[in-house]
């Protein structure tokens, strides 16, 4: 869930300025680590740090980086890669062979690589790892691959086809030959993660996210197919398909990850979210609120839809205090409950004594309501929640989470809800009774998957039904156990 950008614009005294707000732009959740890389003829060079964009680049620093005339630069916000932000795992990352290469490469990617143990024992021999970040496995790769063909599309297919069903990734890498600079663009077969790019003003501008683009007035031409590619240098810019693959773009993507002005697979965000509150309301024909409230920040787009659906005043009755941390990449439950409390205020004028519709994107752990924005809506005096929310009952955990093993899905709100029975057997309405329950509220109301596929479209749910974008080989033991369970369960 990093924000990765590219930009190649040779002779262009912005190019730094540019990178540094087309970054800045992206949504994407973490935002634990900062970096930017500018190539010029001579080499790249990298700056990187802890914190948000504005806390780790400065003027001092775009001003020294475009002084080295750029002819490209890439950007990262980074997700925590572990639980404790290290900046030796921060992005941008530079490949370091064990013997000399021409070839220099500096690279940035969202995405996650599943058991690279195989993958690092293969690399050893010939590059000096120095981090934990699976990143540095794709970039030692990609150089593999570079020395063996040049930098081609032959290159990019050798990664796409060797990272096949057990990686998702899009990413931007400079480099050097010694003489020149190039920049790529490369995304998985499966197109998960969101990449899209466009010419703006001259400038070939490639990001994880639209509104990247929209940030330096232009507009996005295309979101990348699945395994296609990008190379920019001083002969042009090209672009190529590698392999033809059924695409499995992230549905979460749309329905919280993404910023609600980008387009996921051809559609602004917001409007995918008000569409998914409009369709709880098509289902879920009664209600008892006298307001509809947004759990902000994600829960907006859901509301906005549910208050119109409904016919009902929409307020923005709990609000996001200034002293708000981010929990979603918190793992201790207890943790997750006492920032959750910290980060919400209610207003009591518009809350006492109320029905509550409340809307939200989804409900992952369920930290939601221990200590956090539910308790909060009860303190301001609401006598009744609803708690609409736009996606569906979430059963599996994301891969990016198997590492931290079966801990992953049984600290799941269905799964809690249902610890010491089967929840792949119940109906919908079991399930929001019971998670109900659980997090404390009146009443849950879930959507469909038929819903959500009939308005974000087809690709990977995850969450809901396993449709993963790794390869059942790659899936842990329990995994697959708790997948057989499902089938017979849905049989």
């Amino acid at each position: 869930m990093d924000g990765i950008v590219g930009i190649y614009s040779p002779d262009d005294n912005e190019l730094v300025n540019k990178t540094f707000l087309a970054t800045g732009a992206c949504q994407h959740r973490g935002k634990a680590s900062t970096g930017l890389a500018i190539a010029n003829r001579k080499g790249i060079y990298v700056h990187k740090g802890l914190g948000r964009i504005a806390e780790v680049i400065d003027y001092n620093t775009i001003k020294t980086f475009q002084d080295l005339e750029p002819v490209a630069a890439i950007g990262n916000i980074g997700y925590t890669k572990r639980k404790i932000a290290e900046k030796i795992n921060s992005e941008p990352i530079e490949i370091y062979p064990k013997t000399y290469s021409k070839f220099k490469i500096v690279l940035t990617m969202d995405g996650y690589l599943i058991k690279d143990d195989d993958l690092r024992t293969e690399l050893e021999m010939d590059y000096s790892l120095q981090t934990d970040n699976k990143t540095e496995v794709v970039g030692a790769l990609l150089h593999k691959y570079v020395i063996q063909d040049g930098i081609t599309f032959e290159a990019g297919e050798k990664l796409v086809n060797k990272l096949h069903g057990r990686a998702t990734f899009a990413l931007t890498a400079l480099v050097h030959d010694g003489k020149e600079i190039y920049l790529i663009a490369l995304n998985d077969s499966k197109a998960f993660e969101p990449f899209c790019y466009s010419t703006i003003d001259g400038a070939f501008v490639v990001s994880s996210e639209s509104c990247s683009h929209r940030r330096l007035n232009g507009l996005t031409e295309k979101e990348y197919d699945g395994a296609e590619m990008t190379i920019c240098s001083s002969k042009g810019n090209e672009t190529k398909r590698l392999r033809e693959e059924t695409m499995m773009p992230d549905i979460f993507q749309g329905v919280y990850y993404g910023n609600v002005g980008s387009l996921f697979r051809g559609k602004e965000i917001f409007q995918i979210r008000r569409e998914l509150g409009l369709k709880l309301t098509d289902y879920y024909k009664n209600s008892r609120a006298d307001v509809v409230i947004p759990n902000p920040e994600s829960g907006w787009g859901v509301t906005v839809g549910v208050a119109e659906g409904l016919k009902k005043k929409l307020f923005p009755a709990l609000i996001k205090l200034p002293q708000a941390v981010r929990t979603f990449q918190e793992g201790a439950q207890q943790t997750r409950s006492q920032e959750v409390g910290l980060k919400f205020g209610g207003i009591d004028s518009l809350l006492k004594d109320k029905n509550i519709a409340m809307g939200d994107d989804s409900i992952v752990r369920g930290s939601v309501s221990e200590g956090g924005s539910v308790w909060v809506v009860y303190n301001s005096g609401a006598k009744f929640i609803e708690f609409w929310i736009s996606y569906g009952p979430m059963f599996f955990p994301s891969f990016k989470e198997w590492h931290r093993g079966i801990e992953c899905l049984d600290e799941l709100a269905v799964q809690r809800a249902f610890a010491d029975d089967n929840p792949y057997d119940k109906t919908l309405e079991e399930l929001n009774s019971a998670v109900a329950k659980l997090i404390g509220v009146d009443e849950v109301r879930y959507n469909l998957q038929e819903n959500i596929l009939k308005i974000a479209g087809k690709g990977s749910f995850q969450a809901l039904d396993a449709s993963y974008p790794i390869d059942e080989e790659f899936w842990p033991d329990w995994l697959k156990l708790e997948f057989d369970k499902y089938k017979r369960s849905r049989k």
